[in-house]
């Protein structure tokens, strides 16, 4: 059986923001004028889909996303940096602050929210440079920390995150549509939740350094702040029953499990007997490799009820704790840890790709094996064990053309995986 998994995800992707309920419609009655804020990979299209609907007057907006200018004009476009923050996410986030305060009492904003919010949105608080805190993500990012912690710390240094931005909207009717891309649809995690009140302190990002053994390494004005927070110099985030927005809704719109509902009824018509996860992961990269490879064999050994051709689809979030110098992202990691458990597994297969498009650093959305492609990789001379100890999976899998590309999607609906077993 021959399809093509990343047509089958790209499909997906199409449909899905076909498909897509504009929950706004429930929402806010027709007629009405609105104004346009949201940061994120999926921010873009969000805002795109309401200044669409014809029943609604869109005043003026701004956006801070990874996509171009909007050609119809209704909302302004500034690109924010990602994965680690830059002097163009502050400006852009300070343009956007800037409307938010300026906003007529009484309007009705709409803060469109998704993933990449955490590094697009973003002001330093005083005494901290964007270097030392983009210097202070990448520790994070490579510490092996889930995405919940790591955002405890990046909202306690920000003065938009964890509830911030909402204090500057008081004065207006809030409604906050949210694309979720972490494990339980946390919403005090989701782009670190710059609308929506935050219940973690000082002491817990303190814990959070600590426990991943990278306090001694952020810079000395982190530890600074930080302790200032402890010791209460500095007032903490807004939290949930004292500083709550008066006239706020919110509404997830987005997930996770949807999209994958959606490949798995793609692979049906294919043609596969599929199975999908109940809930999504997160864990070290290692252990979802072992679990999903393992299910895979399961198959294969007819030790599961499922029989072939199977497909399996998978979605969370895992974790990497780097101590290589090489390039990659999680799914990439993933691919090459599971093309190396594989290793000559009959008629096994898998994609791992980000639904944003965008895998780490790179310019991969994620990567593409079998049970033959560290085989092949070997007869070439190349060691897959060396590379995944450098945590250089791109170069492994640049050099056996199993990267997927697709460029930024619109959506952020953590990671997914599908596997195939012929």
């Amino acid at each position: 059986m021959e399809i093509s998994l990343p047509e089958i995800f790209n499909k997906a992707v199409k449909d899905f923001n076909k498909t897509q309920e504009n929950p706004i419609v429930t929402l806010i009655e027709g007629g009405q004028k609105v104004w346009v804020l949201g940061a994120g990979k999926a921010s873009y299209q969000i805002a795109k889909n309401i200044c669409e609907n014809n029943n609604l007057y869109v005043v003026d907006g701004i956006i801070i996303s990874n996509h171009s200018k909007y050609s119809k004009d209704k909302f302004q476009v500034f690109k924010g940096s990602h994965s680690f923050p830059d002097e163009s996410s502050v400006s852009a986030s300070y343009e956007l602050l800037q409307m938010a305060k300026k906003i007529p009492k009484g309007e009705t904003v709409v803060f469109c929210l998704s993933g990449g919010a955490s590094s697009m949105l973003c002001i330093p608080p005083g005494g901290i440079e964007i270097e030392e805190l983009a210097e202070t993500y990448k520790l994070l990012l490579n510490s092996g920390a889930p995405i919940k912690e790591i955002n405890i710390v990046r909202k306690h240094l920000c003065l938009i995150k964890g509830g911030q931005l909402a204090q500057a909207l008081h004065h207006t009717n809030l409604i906050t549509l949210i694309e979720s891309d972490v494990p339980d649809n946390d919403l005090e995690t989701i782009g670190s939740a710059p609308t929506i009140c935050d219940s973690s302190t000082f002491q817990d990002a303190f814990q959070v350094l600590k426990r991943y053994q990278i306090w001694n390494q952020v810079p000395h004005s982190i530890r600074i702040h930080i302790a200032k927070g402890m010791s209460g110099d500095i007032t903490d985030t807004p939290k949930p029953g004292i500083n709550e927005h008066p006239d706020h809704t919110i509404k997830l719109i987005s997930e996770a499990s949807s999209f994958a509902e959606l490949v798995a009824a793609k692979l049906s018509i294919e043609g596969y007997k599929v199975w999908v996860t109940d809930s999504a992961y997160n864990d070290d990269v290692r252990k979802v490799s072992k679990m999903i490879c393992s299910k895979a064999i399961s198959i294969l050994s007819r030790n599961e009820p499922i029989t072939k051709p199977a497909a399996l689809v998978f979605y969370g979030e895992s974790t990497v704790q780097v101590a290589g110098k090489g390039r990659g992202g999680r799914n990439q990691e993933l691919a090459l840890i599971s093309a190396i458990s594989i290793e000559g597994q009959h008629s096994i297969s898998m994609l791992s790709i980000g639904t944003d498009g965008i895998d780490g650093p790179t310019d991969a959305a994620g990567a593409i094996i079998d049970s033959t492609t560290t085989l092949k990789a070997r007869k070439k001379k190349l060691n897959p064990e060396e590379y995944l100890i450098n945590n250089d999976s791109y170069s492994f899998h640049e050099l056996m053309d199993t990267l997927v590309k697709t460029g930024p999607t619109g959506k952020n609906m953590m990671d997914l995986q599908v596997v195939l077993i012929e």
